[in-house]
């Protein structure tokens, strides 16, 4: 016999079960690795040359930063450690929010190494 439902929470109703069974779930299956949620353009088989064509058009642009994609998260995520007491990471969900992220990093590395020369 279930435990009786506390007092301060409510049965669950059928809308809620059914609401609950149609959720994805990202779970292990058994035996292999967890698998990423699927892409929203899964259908698409150009949205990885897209992305392989803006990944080499941000690295050709910004040099001195590492930039990746991220499959499980859908996101460009950028790291520039030429200062050595701290290094930026930015995360962001397309290249030109990236890339406005990445001026903005850039301006405040300048401010605090003026000279290119007293960089590291």
């Amino acid at each position: 016999m279930p435990a009786p439902m506390p007092p301060d929470r409510e049965e669950p109703t059928r809308e809620d079960l059914t609401e609950r069974s149609q959720r994805p779930r990202h779970r292990r299956s058994r035996g292999g690795p967890a698998q990423p949620p699927p892409r929203q353009d899964a259908g698409s088989s150009g949205s990885s040359a897209a992305i392989d064509r803006d990944l080499d058009a941000l690295q050709a642009r910004w040099p001195g930063w590492v930039i990746t994609w991220g499959a499980w998260r859908q996101a460009y995520t950028a790291f520039e450690c030429r200062d050595p007491l701290r290094c930026t990471v930015l995360e962001a969900g397309s290249p030109d929010q990236l890339q406005a992220a990445m001026a903005k990093a850039e301006l405040e590395l300048k401010a605090r190494w003026p000279r290119s020369d007293e960089r590291p």
